[in-house]
């Protein structure tokens, strides 16, 4: 499977392993042209008119959310976006059994978001793993990651400190500011990877291109610098096993606007369904 990684210019590798080894897999050529550009005007006419921001109980969500700080995030459901839940349970899931196997235990669907990245020097989105940001134990979680359209470093591809899945859980911050949350005590991720030692790489991708990193990966997406270009990308996240809820001092909020649950209890409901 190709590797495609991007350090001032673009290199190509087979690796073996990528997932496990490196913590990210990129997946050339895996989206067929038809489904990628049904989800495209599925998403364009959603975007148009969609306002909602309240979430409903007991359903699959997908946010669409716009890379500027203080934006409001929006609700869909699965019922506005079909075309994303067909690509969802025919390519996705399917990828994501094979290149997981036995460590599937129970797959659950955990995030669906696309994100709209428009043009401007400041919308950095700062270096984070995502398994800080969920209340659950255990939280072994892998994200599907794949663009709208082609995406370059100067357009905000994701950039990706290899092997950092193997430095365990780190603190959460805002995404946009890299400001420290209250109540949080553990220990952060290096503002700059590279300097502490970490081989950084870029993504550059095409629609029909998928990467699937590690929950515990450190990334980032830099701004996107092309006037006139707005980049959007599609974040699909799973829980690999069955996990009970785990809040932490002044987290949880959106799972307990999702589902009625509290600590302890196992996360089971129809908005995080089981894929098959």
């Amino acid at each position: 499977m190709m590797f495609k990684m991007t350090k001032g210019t673009i290199m190509s590798k087979n690796i073996d392993h990528a997932l496990e080894e490196y913590g990210v897999e990129f997946i050339k050529n895996c989206i067929p042209d038809d489904i990628i550009n049904r989800v495209r005007e599925e998403y364009d006419r959603v975007d148009s008119t969609l306002n909602n921001s309240e979430i409903p109980k007991n359903k699959p969500i997908v946010v669409l959310w716009t890379h500027v700080k203080g934006a409001q995030k929006r609700i869909a459901t699965f019922d506005e976006m079909p075309e994303l839940w067909n690509l969802i349970e025919t390519v996705i899931t399917p990828i994501v059994k094979n290149r997981l196997g036995q460590r599937i235990t129970k797959l659950q669907l955990l995030e669906s978001i696309i994100f709209n990245k428009p043009a401007t020097k400041d919308n950095v989105l700062h270096w984070h793993q995502d398994v800080a940001y969920f209340p659950l134990k255990p939280n072994d979680q892998f994200a599907v990651w794949f663009p709208l359209e082609i995406v370059t470093k100067e357009r905000g591809a994701m950039t990706y400190a290899l092997k950092s899945h193997k430095e365990g859980m780190k603190g959460s911050t805002d995404l946009h500011t890299r400001t420290k949350f209250d109540n949080e005590d553990r220990p952060l991720i290096p503002e700059n990877p590279e300097e502490s030692g970490f081989d950084v790489r870029t993504m550059e991708m095409t629609p029909n291109d998928m990467l699937i990193h590690n929950g515990k990966t450190w990334h980032y997406s830099g701004a996107n610098q092309v006037e006139g270009y707005t980049r959007r990308g599609v974040s699909i996240r799973f829980i690999i096993n069955e996990v009970v809820f785990d809040p932490r001092p002044g987290q949880g909020a959106a799972f307990t606007k999702q589902i009625e649950i509290s600590p302890g209890q196992i996360l089971n409901s129809p908005a995080f369904p089981v894929m098959s």
